[in-house]
């Protein structure tokens, strides 16, 4: 071989390294190109109109919350929330318009203590996992449990109702709108040695007219409801189911300034979409409602029908869903509840 070839050779060799490695880098570059694209021509969230189901009638806690919350969530997401009422069942019906619709992030469930937590203990079986089927945004506002009994009561305050209790063992009664408070009753019986009768009524505006009629000894409530009443001495509070006394009912106490330390309950509302909604439109969500949720404004406005604020954000609601479930489904066996 002639001596002047391997200069040659090693320069081909080197040029043939440099189009290899070149080659290489557009084929790289190529297949990064349809996750580019996939990115630049994904929507922004939200892109359209957001549906907020209510699985009540209007004119209740919960569509008072959804509708507050819907504004101000089309005033922060740039797209409009409109309100759907979907009542009956118990919650079941909007539940279910719920988890029938595209798993897509623009249909939100505004559901409650019931639709989220108590059915489960009512039930013998659900169409529905309130844990598996539902992906947690946050609390959207509580409302405290409140017992009132009729203007003219015998009972000056809670420790009366709790003596003439256990003295007429089950002859005092009481009425309650919904499983949820129900379900209050029985706890109010069971950690204050109270043995009492629920009586059920439609609705709670139906439970509170109860106590006003003197249909009942007394009432299981929310505050928001019994707020006009107790206003215009209609009703007589006895005490109210919470860490501390409301500022719209500051001469009201507590269960536990009452002798019953360990009397806390509310119903509560609460935000969630299908589990089967894609991580990323879920972390959207739950960021534009725990805003909203830690306001000034939203706490302001809420405190001032008689309710309160919970912790924010999908963990918090997610702790508050299960603790919920064990608790009711624990009051409910120990009451021994028929199940429906």
């Amino acid at each position: 071989m002639h001596p002047q070839y391997p200069r040659p050779a090693r320069n081909i060799l080197a040029r043939s390294r440099k189009y290899i490695a070149a080659a290489l880098s557009l084929v790289a570059a190529a297949s990064l190109l349809p996750t580019v694209a996939a990115a630049q021509s994904a929507p922004a969230f939200p892109s359209k109109t957001i549906r907020f189901i209510v699985p009540f009638a209007p004119g209740s806690i919960t569509d008072v919350a959804a509708r507050f919350y819907a504004k101000r969530l089309t005033a922060l997401g740039g797209q409009p929330v409109i309100v759907e009422n979907r009542p009956g069942a118990n919650g079941l019906i909007g539940v279910q318009a719920v988890l029938n619709s595209s798993a897509d992030g623009y249909t939100i469930l505004v559901g409650t203590t019931s639709t989220l937590a108590t059915n489960v203990a009512l039930y013998r079986s659900l169409p529905y996992d309130p844990v598996a089927d539902f992906a947690p945004l946050t609390t959207m506002v509580a409302i405290p449990t409140i017992i009132v009994a009729p203007k003219d009561t015998p009972f000056q305050a809670l420790p009366d109702l709790v003596k003439a209790g256990k003295v007429q063992s089950g002859k005092l009664n009481y009425s309650a709108g919904a499983t949820s408070y129900h379900l209050m009753g029985e706890l109010f019986n069971e950690v204050s040695g109270v043995t009492s009768t629920h009586i059920p009524y439609k609705g709670s505006s139906e439970a509170l007219r109860a106590a006003i009629s003197k249909e009942v000894d007394f009432a299981i409530l929310d505050a928001s409801t019994a707020l006009g009443a107790i206003k215009g001495n209609a009703v007589k509070p006895l005490a109210i189911a919470s860490e501390r006394r409301l500022a719209l009912l500051p001469d009201v106490p507590t269960a536990k300034e009452s002798g019953i330390a360990n009397y806390t309950a509310s119903t509560w509302v609460a935000a969630a979409i299908s589990s089967k909604t894609p991580q990323a439109v879920t972390a959207q969500l739950e960021k534009l409602m725990t805003t909203i949720a830690n306001e000034k404004e939203t706490h302001e406005f809420f405190a001032g029908i008689g309710a309160e604020m919970l912790p924010s954000g999908s963990q918090a609601l997610s702790k508050l869903i299960v603790e919920n479930i064990d608790l009711w489904k624990r009051v409910a066996t120990s009451a021994k509840i028929e199940l429906q």
